[in-house]
């Protein structure tokens, strides 16, 4: 299924212009723009931190082997642990304001970008659902998960009474090195955690055809109802 709502698949060169994209589609909202959705894909492979991760003892060092080794390191605004970027991950971003009288809570915001992610992956035939995945990276209790493996994880940064609501698709990246890089990173940085490769999953390996144009296509269905204004970088194209 398709729906045609004008919410193209914006490609960026880096994951550092996908996050400031969407920044700037915060700031937006948070100045009176209407509730917003970008979906979009970094060309060049990548990891990404939040900002505190920097100011832990051995990060440039540790950034340094990562870009010699092919993944760039970049910080981002949100929380949670390191993630992969790049080629074989699609990436929604969904940015929104509480309205007057409505509490500000966890829960409701995560359901705002993971319900229609449970629709677009139900309408592929796919039943995922909301759980914490031991293993995986960036773990968190807002993964999407497809029988316990780690499909979709999910991060959000306020700004007032505006939320940016983010989702990571894992469509057909190569997974093995994608989790070698973000444990030698975290190893690197001090973390204990191990991650487990057998705790994430692809899109690729559930669905026939092109993964990423087709979830594409069914985030874009599951959000016509919902409201949302394409938003769409001023510095790239589509």
């Amino acid at each position: 299924m398709t729906a045609e709502t004008g919410l193209a698949l914006v490609t960026v060169p880096d994951a550092a212009a996908g996050l400031a994209a969407e920044m700037g589609m915060l700031s937006d909202v948070a100045g009176g723009a209407p509730a917003s959705a970008l979906i979009w894909q970094a060309r060049a492979p990548g990891l990404v931190l939040p900002e505190r991760f920097a100011r832990t003892i051995g990060f440039a060092e540790n950034a340094a082997n990562c870009a010699a080794a092919g993944w760039p390191v970049t910080t981002r605004r949100t929380g949670g642990g390191i993630t992969p970027q790049g080629p074989g991950i699609l990436n929604l971003a969904l940015a929104f304001r509480v309205g007057p009288g409505k509490s500000r809570t966890i829960r409701d915001s995560y359901a705002a970008i993971c319900a229609p992610l449970t629709e677009a992956l139900a309408a592929l035939g796919i039943d995922s659902r909301a759980e914490a995945v031991t293993g995986s990276f960036c773990d968190g209790d807002y993964n999407l998960a497809v029988g316990g493996r780690k499909i979709v994880g999910t991060a959000q940064r306020w700004r007032g009474d505006a939320c940016l609501a983010h989702a990571l698709i894992l469509t057909d990246l190569d997974l093995a090195p994608a989790v070698a890089a973000v444990q030698r990173l975290s190893t690197g940085l001090g973390h204990e955690q191990l991650f487990d490769l057998d705790r994430h999953c692809r899109l690729a390996d559930l669905i026939r055809g092109d993964a990423t144009a087709r979830i594409a296509d069914e985030i874009r269905a599951a959000l016509a109802p919902r409201g949302y204004v394409p938003w769409r970088p001023r510095s790239v194209q589509p």
